[in-house]
């Protein structure tokens, strides 16, 4: 790949596309050559940003281009994908990747066959409280994944499965690295025609469950994981950025204390959480990189695996798995 600024193209400029074009043109390496959508609008966006209004994704073609972004609507993400594949040009499509598991699987096999790049946009996987405990992560046991958010009045175009719960299944699925045996869900609509609240149970050949809640008609905003281990119960909070991590105090292997013969009078004039905080666990905190970015760290990702060849962090077989879970929960939870 030479060494002069990579070109890249937003094709999408609704909601998402626009913090795409805001992030990239910042970016140093990377030149925001075009904003790809059918509105006229957009060209405001292009001229703010000094690059060109393509209104067609047909008129993007290779060798004006060194990558896409793809933040269109759901609906659109398998045709418009599929024309930059088959032209050889990478592509980061937002998530969830596609409308259909179906759709997805197709995007993958014509990535691996034209060997080109193909980067899902599971941003959370970017989130600093979730990569400062990467690697405090072992044989999890037991996940909870919870979800919450006021109406988007957007992207309601797909279910709160595929909308929220999705960033969660795509990261169980990447920490527990099993098959999935059994599902059991329940979901409803609220506001939409589509599905609102939708809440499931997930268990695993080797015996991990996980538990997901997603809700898009909130009054707050709440996302959190939640991972029992047998060393160490880690929680996530991805929307304050801060991680916790709490493990068990040596003396319970040893025996020297027994929890279970303890009595509220054997607790110093503590109270049962104060006694247990200094007396039973550790918890540590782990630092959180104050300057990170997840969007603008993605995309400089996405950058780095056209430039070395390098395959990336969430690629299209992972965003597959997170399609295909993701429809096994609207089958159990008996969506169409």
């Amino acid at each position: 790949m030479p060494s002069q600024s990579l070109r890249i193209a937003v094709v999408g400029a609704g909601h998402l596309g626009r913090w795409h074009a805001q992030q990239l043109a910042g970016l140093s390496g990377i030149e925001l050559v075009a904003i790809c959508d059918p509105d006229p609008s957009r060209k405001t966006l292009a001229d703010l940003y000094g690059c060109r209004w393509v209104p067609r994704h047909e008129d993007l073609e290779a060798g004006a281009v060194d990558g896409v972004t793809i933040a269109a609507p759901t609906t659109l993400h398998h045709r418009l994908a599929t024309h930059f594949l088959e032209q050889r040009i990478p592509c980061l499509v937002e998530k969830p990747m596609a409308a259909t598991a179906a759709e997805a699987r197709s995007l993958c096999e014509l990535a691996e066959r034209q060997q080109t790049l193909l980067q899902v946009g599971h941003i959370e996987r970017f989130n600093p409280a979730l990569r400062a405990v990467t690697r405090k992560i072992a044989n999890p046991r037991f996940l909870e994944a919870v979800r919450v958010a006021p109406y988007p009045f957007r992207a309601t175009d797909v279910g709160v499965v595929l909308d929220l719960m999705i960033h969660d299944l795509e990261i169980i699925l990447a920490l527990v690295r099993d098959e999935i045996v059994e599902v059991r869900a329940w979901a409803t609509p609220v506001f939409s025609s589509t599905e609102d609240l939708a809440a499931a149970w997930i268990e695993f050949r080797g015996g991990a469950c996980a538990q997901l809640k997603a809700v898009r008609t909130a009054l707050r905003t709440e996302r959190r994981l939640r991972i029992y281990q047998p060393d160490a119960f880690i929680e996530v909070d991805f929307m304050d950025r801060i991680a916790t991590v709490t493990r068990r105090d040596p003396r319970l292997e040893s025996g020297e204390i027994k929890p279970e013969a303890l009595t509220p009078q054997d607790l110093g004039g503590l109270s049962p959480t104060d006694f247990v905080q200094n007396n039973l666990v550790s918890v540590e905190k782990p630092p959180v990189d104050p300057d990170a970015n997840p969007l603008r760290d993605e995309l400089a990702a996405f950058a780095r695996c056209i430039r070395e060849g390098v395959a990336p962090q969430v690629g299209g077989r992972d965003g597959l798995r997170a399609m295909e879970a993701a429809e096994m929960v609207r089958k159990a939870a008996g969506l169409p």
